[in-house]
């Protein structure tokens, strides 16, 4: 277990919590290892947190909450055992603005292998009528539980309010 600095401080990460990332983002092909962390208060959201760089995080998702399907898998996806789709979120700029997801380029994560990458695909599939979601993040992800300081049992914080979604 090593200790890295990450958003949200400090935390210890196990070598089997380590995600290797086989099919690097644009622009961050420098980052090869990550830690998925799960905030309790944030539902189904994870945070991707770069081990190579504190300062980089993504927001993921699962699609069926924007209503996205893929029934394609990524090239580097060479496994029998099915992987799980994420999007990441992009966050609205104003006080009024919709949670959007980058639908075009979902991340693959193979479970099985530690190992995950990011894809750009042609189109993705809108379901016709809401898809089923989870209040909680795929559990094949094993999302590192964090529980920051302002979650921490005493600390007093406003109410948490629903984050609207659309797509982009």
């Amino acid at each position: 277990m090593s200790t890295y600095n990450t958003r949200f401080g400090p935390l210890t990460i196990a070598a089997n919590d380590i995600w290797h990332c086989i099919a690097p983002m644009p622009g961050f092909t420098e980052l090869r290892q990550f830690a998925l962390l799960h905030l309790p208060s944030q539902g189904p959201f994870v945070w991707l947190q770069s081990l190579d760089d504190p300062l980089i995080t993504f927001l993921l998702i699962a699609p069926e909450h924007f209503n996205l399907r893929y029934s394609q898998t990524p090239h580097f996806a060479k496994t029998e055992k099915a992987g799980i789709t994420m999007v990441m979120v992009i966050l609205p700029q104003t006080d009024n603005g919709q949670l959007q997801s980058n639908a075009l380029a979902p991340l693959y994560f193979l479970p099985d292998k530690k190992q995950f990458g990011q894809w750009i695909v042609e189109h993705q599939e809108i379901a016709p009528e809401p898809l089923l979601t989870s209040p909680e993040p795929p559990a094949a992800l094993g999302a590192q539980m964090v529980v920051p300081v302002q979650d921490a049992p005493g600390f007093k914080t406003q109410p948490h309010q629903p984050l609207p979604t659309g797509t982009a």
